[in-house]
């Protein structure tokens, strides 16, 4: 016999694969689900919980459920449900950036795809090195479109592009959608990074969102292998 839960799980999936939940869209609260399906809220909590770790869904506290995105069975997505920070704000003010390039560009198909938005629109090329403490600890390529996120110029992005969005733009930052892999480091990464030809690179792709859902910056990170780590939290079904 199908557990309550399970049920659950299953049905809002299915509502939110074929469009019945768009993106950006709030789902039926916890409350309002155990009445619906006549069970406890922790019955519901565990349903949705399994939604998180499936990237379909992100949680704001205190408002609610909302549809995040379609996820890829090609990748392996780790939802991370946690108020986005900026760098600055997150290394306690130790951390700064180096610029290596600022520019516009056309979007291409991939850039396009993962902000929502067409093929050879503008957007943000933006190159950083991160440091805390002086020391280099990641290169960040990051692409945003100006028709959403307007106003970007170098001195924001020395101190924190996201307390920019938040404070000076009105913006709520909601989720990030993160795939983790390996790589090979490159000459750009014995440079900047100080490693060795040997020595490897923690390749973090991220889409973040606004808590309407909409995507509004598409990053790859590249992290010294030996100064990164990361939590997972797993939920047995």
């Amino acid at each position: 016999m199908k557990t309550k839960y399970k049920t659950i799980y299953e049905e809002t999936k299915k509502k939110i694969e074929n469009g019945e939940y768009k993106v950006g869209q709030m789902i039926p609260d916890e409350l309002s689900m155990c009445e619906m399906y006549g069970c406890s809220r922790m019955t519901v909590k565990k349903a949705y919980d399994m939604l998180v770790l499936e990237g379909l869904i992100y949680r704001r506290q205190g408002q609610g459920s909302f549809v995040l995105s379609r996820t890829s069975s090609k990748k392996e997505v780790e939802i991370f449900e946690r108020e986005l920070s900026g760098f600055t704000r997150a290394t306690d003010g130790k951390g700064r950036s180096k610029i290596l390039h600022f520019q516009l560009i056309f979007a291409t198909e991939e850039i396009a795809r993962n902000l929502n938005i067409r093929v050879n629109d503008p957007v943000y090329d933006i190159l950083r090195v991160r440091l805390v403490n002086d020391q280099p600890y990641v290169i960040e390529q990051t692409y945003m479109s100006p028709a959403l996120i307007p106003g970007i110029t170098e001195d924001i992005l020395h101190k924190s592009v996201y307390n920019y969005i938040e404070s000076e733009l009105g913006f709520r930052i909601g989720a990030a959608q993160k795939t983790t892999s390996a790589d090979v480091s490159s000459d750009l990464d014995h440079r900047e990074l100080g490693l060795k030809d040997i020595e490897p690179v923690l390749v973090v792709e991220q889409i973040a969102y606004l808590d309407n859902g909409t995507p509004f910056e598409y990053s790859i990170s590249r992290h010294r292998y030996d100064l990164f780590k990361f939590s997972v939290y797993s939920l047995r079904r």
